[in-house]
């Protein structure tokens, strides 16, 4: 690794502290400038992420399937009163098929194509299907439960609690893209308004220049939303847009100023 090379990750290091490395790095190659953005993104976005793990599991119920309230009593009504769950296996007569609103289905003991949207409850597992895609899970959170006595609530955390860890993975993917993109259009939208600095200027800052003041303006806001986000989620967002804003805004007026005044002096 070269000697410039390695200024050049001690310098992006020292952006989280000194005006002057952000200054300098405004000539650094667009390509590791964003791959340097992904990584604050990443930060930003790791107490949002930390919530999802430690948050309630995410009731399909009642965020996606919409189950009105009439329908959960439905449900509750109808539920066997043959089918008990022990050792992991359920114990269960006769078959029946429970249809709610938007024709989500609670079956147990039917073939899978009866159920586009629900569950279907088999002897030694059972099924969440969603938009006909089904997914096997064991009784493991259900032992012991006498459908005969349970609750619409607890049937379904009991569901959410089991189908959690399946759906962990893709919903963080999801939130670490979401935030990346959200915090590429951030910084494109905050270095095409710093443009217009250039209104009525002989000499000014090329774009690609703005583009990476603006990036490197965001390591120490990164910083602070991962630490204080941890603690309020919250506000890891709003931390590291408005925590931007102002250290460009110092950046701007100790270093940018100058060196165009220079130019133009010159």
């Amino acid at each position: 690794m070269g000697v410039y090379t390695m200024k050049k990750l001690k310098c992006m290091l020292e952006t989280s502290y000194s005006i002057d490395a952000i200054f300098y790095l405004r000539k650094s190659s667009i390509l590791v400038s964003l791959m340097f953005l992904i990584i604050l993104s990443i930060m930003q976005m790791t107490p949002t992420a930390f919530v999802l793990i430690g948050d309630a599991p995410y009731r399909w119920d009642l965020n996606v399937w919409d189950i009105s309230e009439s329908s959960q009593h439905l449900l509750e009504d109808n539920l066997p009163d043959d089918c008990v769950v022990n050792n992991y296996k359920l114990s269960c007569k006769q078959p029946l098929d429970i249809v709610l609103q938007n024709e989500v289905r609670v079956a147990f003991n039917l073939p899978t194509s009866t159920v586009r949207n629900g569950l279907i409850f088999n002897e030694d597992y059972f099924l969440f299907v969603i938009d006909d895609m089904n997914y096997k899970f064991d009784y493991s959170k259900f032992e012991g439960v006498d459908f005969s006595n349970i609750t619409y609530d607890e049937m379904f955390m009991r569901v959410a609690s089991t189908i959690k860890p399946m759906f962990m993975t893709a919903m963080l993917l999801e939130t670490y893209q979401s935030g990346i993109l959200l915090t590429f259009g951030f910084v494109l939208i905050v270095s095409v308004l710093f443009m217009l600095l250039r209104i009525g200027r002989q000499s000014f800052l090329s774009y690609k220049e703005v583009l990476n003041l603006v990036i490197y303006s965001s390591t120490f806001p990164a910083i602070m939303a991962l630490v204080i986000g941890m603690f309020n989620g919250a506000w890891s967002i709003i931390i590291y847009n408005i925590g931007t804003l102002i250290v460009l805004f110092f950046v701007y007026r100790s270093r940018v100023e100058p060196y165009l005044l220079g130019q133009r002096a010159g």
